[in-house]
């Protein structure tokens, strides 16, 4: 991979390769059949999303949790994760979280993507996450671990259990990098909570699903006001600049990923999984994101 993305790639192609793979990627945060397989396993409420999402890097303590997802409280991390570990290990949370994805994408994306299309989807996809480099990206890494378990026989042969895997890694792979940068800037977890806050469009949202304290919550609005990110009335100019440039700067480091690729052959790799995202989309997957089954097609989940 060289050190600098390609100019023929255009950014806004990046970003909208990032949101599509996101949909891709996020239906499994809401799904009660995520619920259903993490309960089987013994693992319940919000611990199946922090265990889930942490399986891959093995039975690792709150702290490190924390660490990776960044913005949540860590409060809030200690209590779902704490003792997970005990009772179940990292690989069974992670073969329910892909025995969940897999009910769901066998079931609502199979027949609205073609053999072909996956064929060509799983092409580019193999393609990128071979070349990857993961120094600094702990979250990706894992991820990229546990493609082994995917020649196990309950998963082997699924393709597009594959690609949502493969997918995963890319995501990840952006996250990790999207971190540095706040770091850097620097926000920390509760001040990046608060600035999404003001700049998402369903206030209330964000903040409910990370369970920052009023302290906290206080505490970083001061410093971002002191720091002339926010003022009396939200967001400030300045504010909603330097939040543009880490996102500039994420698709910059983001565009090393798709190297050797132009917009086309990226746009044709987000055209790939529309059809997947309108399918999963009309199952109403995306409700909590705002996005429910449009209302002449009623949702195909039971």
């Amino acid at each position: 991979m060289t050190d600098a993305a390609p100019t023929e790639l255009s950014l806004k192609t990046v970003a909208r390769v990032h949101d599509i793979t996101t949909m891709f990627h996020a239906f499994v945060y809401f799904a009660p059949e995520a619920a259903e397989e993490y309960e089987a396993v013994g693992v319940q409420g919000r611990s199946g999303y922090f265990a889930s999402r942490s399986a891959p890097l093995g039975p690792v303590s709150a702290e490190v949790v924390t660490a990776t997802f960044y913005n949540f409280s860590p409060d809030l991390v200690r209590s779902s994760i704490d003792g997970v570990w005990d009772h179940v290990t990292p690989d069974e949370v992670q073969r329910a979280r892909w025995r969940a994805a897999a009910r769901i994408l066998d079931t609502t994306v199979d027949e609205a993507m073609t053999d072909a299309d996956l064929a060509e989807a799983l092409d580019i996809v193999e393609s990128r996450v071979a070349a990857l480099s993961y120094a600094g990206r702990p979250l990706a890494a894992a991820n990229a671990s546990v493609l082994r378990l995917l020649d196990e026989p309950e998963f082997a042969g699924n393709g597009l259990l594959r690609l949502w895997q493969l997918v995963t890694i890319l995501r990840e792979w952006r996250g990790d990098a999207h971190i540095g940068l706040l770091i850097a800037e620097p926000l920390d977890g509760c001040e990046c909570t608060v600035v999404s806050e003001h700049l998402f469009q369903r206030p209330g949202i964000i903040r409910s699903t990370r369970a920052w304290s009023e302290a906290d919550w206080s505490r970083a609005v001061e410093r971002l006001t002191g720091r002339g990110w926010l003022d009396a009335d939200g967001i400030t100019d300045e504010g909603r600049e330097r939040r543009s440039v880490i996102e500039r700067r994420t698709n910059e480091l983001d565009a090393l990923a798709w190297n050797g690729m132009d917009d086309q052959e990226l746009h044709r790799f987000a055209d790939l999984l529309k059809s997947a995202i309108a399918a999963l989309t009309a199952g109403n997957y995306f409700a909590a994101m705002g996005r429910p089954a449009p209302k002449d097609e009623p949702s195909t989940k039971q």
